[in-house]
Parts: C-alpha cells; sequence; structure tokens
C-alpha cells in the first residue's frame, strides 16, 4: 500500500521534496529512496536528469539556480494506476 500512496502523493506534488514527502507518508527519507526505486522498476515512475535549462519555460516551478537537476515523472502506468484505484 504504500507504493501506492506515495504514488499518489507524488501525482498531487508541484515540486518533488524528499523530506516533504517522507513527512507526508510519516516515514524515512531513506525510506523513500527505497519506495521510488522499487516504482521505477516497475514502472511506475521514470526519473530524468536535466543538465541545464532552456529559460524558456515561464510556467516551470523548477529553480534553474538548481540545476543540475532531476525530475521524477508519473509514466502512463502509473497514471493508470492511480486512476483505477481512483475508480474503486
Amino acid at each position: 500500500m504504500m507504493l501506492v500512496d506515495t504514488l499518489k502523493e507524488l501525482s498531487t506534488m508541484e515540486v518533488f521534496s524528499r523530506k516533504a514527502l517522507a513527512q507526508k507518508l510519516n516515514t524515512s527519507e531513506n525510506m523513500i529512496d527505497e519506495i521510488l526505486d522499487r516504482l521505477k522498476e516497475m514502472g511506475y515512475i521514470a526519473e530524468e536528469k536535466i543538465k541545464s535549462c532552456s529559460g524558456k519555460c515561464s510556467s516551470c516551478s523548477f529553480s534553474c539556480k538548481t540545476f543540475p537537476g532531476t525530475f521524477l515523472t508519473i509514466t502512463q502506468k502509473g497514471k493508470n494506476l492511480i486512476d483505477t484505484i481512483h475508480s474503486i
């Protein structure tokens, strides 16, 4: 259930924060790392390392000053799981 709870929380976060996610789920940041690794292995999320910014993303909430950065995205498989959970 923790995997699904994590995935649902990720879907509502505007900006990913390991610390905030751990607090929300009442667990440790190390556990969040393990859960994220598992979600990646299962194909529910994907990670993309960004090395630079084009500066053309006016609606992006990510601060260009923090590059390089990592973006987590929920894959279509992950979105389908969330939709299935919400419809139950």
